[in-house]
This record gives C-alpha cells, sequence and structure tokens, in this order.
C-alpha cells in the first residue's frame, strides 16, 4: 500500500533531462525548498532506456503515487513561432497549422514529433516540437515507476512563463549547456525564439544578429536566466546593451503562460 503522507505533504520529484546527462530531485514536502539528489547521470538522456536509467533510484516502488515533473534542455526540443493561421475556426485548425509549420522549417515529419502549442488564431504563437521517442521514454518511466506525470516541458517555455511580466520590453536570455536560446519580443510580446552557441561570441553581437534576422527593434535591455555566461560580469553593458540576471519569484502567478506545461500523459479530470 502506498504511504499516503508524503503525497499529502506536497512530496515530489524533478527530473532534468538533456543531452549531456539527467537529474533526479526528490523534494520531500510542499513548504520546504530542501531537495535531496536521488541521481546525477552524465550521457545522452533522451533515449528509450530512460526507466532502466532512473530504475537504481525508484527501484521498488518507494517513491510511487508521488507527482513527477520534467524539465528538458532546449537542445532536447525545437522551438518555432507559427504565423496566425487564416480562416482557422478551431483547435485542430490551429494545431494543423503549427504542425504544417514545423514541416516547412524542419522538412520533418510532424507524426514523428509531438507537438504543443500556444494556439491563438488573431496573432503568432509558440510552438514546441518534443520527438515522439522521448515522449514515449518520458511516460513510460512514469508508469514503470508508479509515478503521476505532471509537467513536461523545455527550460525556455517554463522560464518565460514565470518571467515575462517582470521583463517589461527586455528580451529573455534562457542560458544552458553552453548554449542561449533568446526570447526576442516585440513590445511585451513574444516575437521570436532564436537559440544560438556562446562559444567566442559576444551577447550584443548575438542580439543584433537576431534582431535582423526577425526584422525587430533592437532591444537596451537583457535578462539572463540559467547558467552564468563565460567571461561575462553581471551586470553589465555591451554597446548599449544592458544586461542583468532575472530569477523566478518565490511564488508562482498562474496565467497567461505560453502553454500547459504538459506534454504526454494528461491529468485526470476528478
Amino acid at each position: 500500500m502506498r504511504n499516503l503522507l508524503p503525497i499529502l505533504s506536497g512530496a515530489r520529484l524533478h527530473l532534468g533531462l538533456s543531452r549531456a546527462g539527467l537529474t533526479l530531485v526528490h523534494r520531500p514536502n510542499g513548504w520546504q525548498r530542501k531537495a535531496s539528489t536521488l541521481l546525477d547521470l552524465p550521457g545522452d538522456a533522451t533515449g528509450a532506456d530512460l526507466p532502466a536509467r532512473l530504475a537504481p533510484a525508484l527501484v521498488g516502488g518507494r517513491y510511487a503515487g508521488l507527482p513527477l515533473a520534467v524539465t528538458l534542455g532546449d537542445e532536447c526540443v525545437r522551438l518555432f513561432m507559427v504565423p496566425p493561421p487564416r480562416n482557422a475556426v478551431s483547435l485542430q485548425d490551429v494545431r494543423a497549422a503549427a504542425a504544417m509549420r514545423f514541416h516547412t522549417l524542419y522538412g520533418d515529419d510532424p507524426s514523428a514529433w509531438r507537438i504543443e502549442c500556444a494556439a491563438a488564431s488573431d496573432r503568432p504563437f509558440l510552438a514546441c516540437a518534443l520527438p515522439a521517442v522521448l515522449s514515449s521514454s518520458v511516460q513510460a518511466a512514469a508508469r514503470d515507476h508508479g509515478l503521476r506525470l505532471v509537467s513536461l516541458a523545455p527550460t525556455f517555455v517554463l522560464a518565460w512563463n514565470r518571467l515575462h511580466r517582470r521583463l517589461g520590453s527586455a528580451w529573455l536570455g534562457v542560458v544552458q549547456g553552453g548554449q542561449i536560446t533568446l526570447g526576442c519580443t516585440d513590445g511585451a510580446d513574444l516575437a521570436a525564439v532564436h537559440r544560438v552557441p556562446l562559444a567566442g561570441a559576444r551577447l550584443r553581437e548575438l542580439v543584433r544578429t537576431a534582431s535582423l534576422r526577425y526584422g525587430l527593434d533592437e532591444p537596451v535591455d537583457l535578462k539572463l536566466f540559467g547558467g552564468a555566461v563565460p567571461g561575462l560580469v553581471l551586470p553589465a553593458t555591451q554597446d548599449g546593451l544592458t544586461m542583468t540576471r532575472i530569477d523566478p519569484p518565490r511564488r508562482r502567478r498562474f496565467g497567461g503562460d505560453l502553454f500547459l506545461p504538459l506534454i504526454g500523459e494528461r491529468p485526470s479530470a476528478g
């Protein structure tokens, strides 16, 4: 029989997956920030062997019943903007437009990917394509170890959902694994997502290149989230671009998210 006390106290597992490795963290309750690392393994964690890689920490159903939140490195997915579809009358039409845009940009078969989006018919919107193999692997890991998969989302989407209200007209830069994902805004709205390596490049030039590519005004502020930028001490200014760090608020405010950070299993309604 499952021990209901950890579940009732808000205990949960957080799984981070990237092409460089995986990290599994256990939070014992919902009101303390204290957490313990159960696994920290190097190597590509996006394959079908994920259930087996998690087994040493989860074998025996020790954490069965706990919610599992999964964060993906942005290199594991494809993030892209979709122009507002013409004559869309249903969510299915919007999703079809996202799949068509994906095929146009990458030339891949959309059926081999799981595509989620911030559905809109009157403005450009963000879509996220996750390899179906990775989606199935995460769902299998949760199922095999008796966990409740409650969220599965890339780092950029989670960061934007929590931080965009504090950006103003600034761009958001999410730093991870030697690369940066730029959330390029047009005013306060997300207009483009641009992911590039950091090695050997000045942030000012990366921002200027992105603004030219997407036809946007160059920002005067860039808010950085995540890892450190090699050789950059914050706050800093480069040719009129002010760069500062931004961290998430302690309490989460809901509403206005790009999309529900859940790809795969959805919670039951009851």
